[in-house]
């Protein structure tokens, strides 16, 4: 009976080698299922996308004040449109100044009388009128100026949009006293400390 015993026990041990490994096996498939299953379920993490001052700046360039708008620069947006909203202006009021200046020459020049005749001589009326065509291009100037600056601001300000601006980042500069390793005896040297945090 007891042979019977040890021979059946090492049937069964022989079995278990054999079944042993195949549960590790199948345990490990049925495990790396589950997890596959919840990874693909759950909740997927949040995709980052980088900030990108081309495209900020493309955005600036089709429609002025967009780049700030992409950047979250929200406050930025009325000094845009009021900047080029004033130069606009002074373009047309210019324009208009010039244009009425030098149809009453051309009326001169052609032996009629103008509105300016008893005011202004020709001569005057030239230097008025260089004097408004000088003003509009100094107007066209300062518009194209203020559309790359706002450009340029989109371009900068989404460069710097993942920069560290918090209130740790700090230069502590203090006083110290320092061991002297080069002495014999325990002599401190007096020093600086300079501690930067990021």
């Amino acid at each position: 009976m007891l042979v019977n015993k040890t021979s059946e026990w090492k049937v069964k041990s022989e079995k278990w080698k054999v079944k042993l490994p195949f549960s590790i096996f199948l345990f490990a498939c049925l495990f790396s299922f589950t997890l596959s299953a919840q990874d693909s379920t759950g909740v997927q993490p949040k995709k980052t996308h980088p900030h990108s001052a081309a495209k900020a700046m493309l955005y600036s360039a089709v429609c002025p004040g967009l780049g700030q708008i992409y950047n979250k620069k929200y406050w930025k947006l009325p000094i845009v449109y009021v900047g080029i909203g004033v130069a606009a202006y002074f373009i047309i009021t210019n324009q208009q100044y010039y244009n009425n200046y030098n149809n009453a020459l051309t009326i001169r020049t052609n032996g009629g009388i103008d509105q300016y005749y008893n005011l202004y001589s020709s001569s005057e009326l030239s230097s008025i009128i260089d004097y408004y065509h000088k003003d509009r291009d100094l107007s066209v100037i300062i518009a194209a100026g203020i559309y790359l600056l706002q450009i340029v601001d989109a371009n900068v300000d989404a460069q710097m949009h993942s920069f560290n601006v918090s209130d740790d980042i700090s230069l502590h500069f203090t006083p110290s006293l320092m061991p002297n390793p080069l002495s014999g005896t325990m002599c401190f040297t007096p020093g600086f400390t300079l501690v930067k945090k990021f």
